[in-house]
């Protein structure tokens, strides 16, 4: 009988530990705003066109047409607004 009662105190202060630790986890994932910042400043090349756009997490890629019809595709992490990769486009042919 007292290894049982031992169990099932054992076993409640578990699911304490869990629901504080899920509504601990919920509360700070709301109150961090949760996600890259609203506005970065991207230093794009002068006379770029923007072509497309796509994000992932906090990242963004952009294609540019570069001054004399050229393509390239820029990736910036938004949280800094720094370029971290950069991939000319090659028409081939």
């Amino acid at each position: 009988m007292r290894a049982l009662k031992a169990l099932v105190i054992g076993m409640g202060v578990l699911i304490a530990a869990g629901l504080i630790t899920v509504v601990v986890t919920i509360a700070d994932r709301t109150l961090d705003g949760g996600g890259p910042p609203t506005e970065a400043a991207l230093a794009i090349p002068p006379g770029a066109e923007v072509l497309e756009t796509a994000l992932d997490g906090g990242r963004i890629a952009l294609r540019l047409r570069l001054p004399g019809g050229a393509q390239a595709i820029h990736v910036f992490d938004l949280a800094t607004g720094e370029r971290v990769a950069t991939a000319r486009v090659d028409g081939g042919g």
